[in-house]
């Protein structure tokens, strides 16, 4: 992460916050496991519109087990689906970078689904100065 200026500090191992009812409702009531996916935002943001965000979920990528899914949330922007990523088993790891939109101060998810019924997920707290999604 060095060079890019993105932080994983804030990147949750664990939940200690409510998960969002958009993620329940992904997952269909099965449960949510913490500790393979990292999620890298800054912890500070000037501006909501290009936020800058890479998710890697640790484990396989073979055809019997890897990252089919990866998903990810906002608790405060007017849709709750930020991004959606199909992956490959042909792939060397489950990683993705993307720029997304925040319309506040807010925690985004990011939550896998392998090839094994598995939901993996982290969240990060972003601090977003100047909103964007508005309306």
């Amino acid at each position: 992460m060095g060079a890019s200026g993105l932080s994983a500090l804030g990147s949750q191992a664990t939940s200690n916050r409510e998960v969002p009812k958009a993620i329940l409702e992904w997952a269909e009531g099965r449960p949510l496991n913490y500790g393979r996916v990292q999620l890298v935002l800054p912890p500070l943001v000037e501006n909501g519109f290009l936020v800058r965000t890479s998710v890697r979920v640790e484990g396989p990528m073979t055809e019997a087990d890897h990252v089919q899914e990866l998903r990810l949330f906002s608790e405060v922007n007017p849709s709750p689906f930020i991004a959606n990523f199909y992956l490959s088993p042909q792939l060397p790891e489950a990683r993705v970078e993307t720029r997304i939109r925040l319309a506040d101060t807010q925690a985004v998810w990011a939550v896998a689904r392998t090839s094994k019924g598995q939901f993996w997920c982290s969240y990060q707290q972003v601090i977003v100065t100047l909103a964007a999604c508005a309306g």
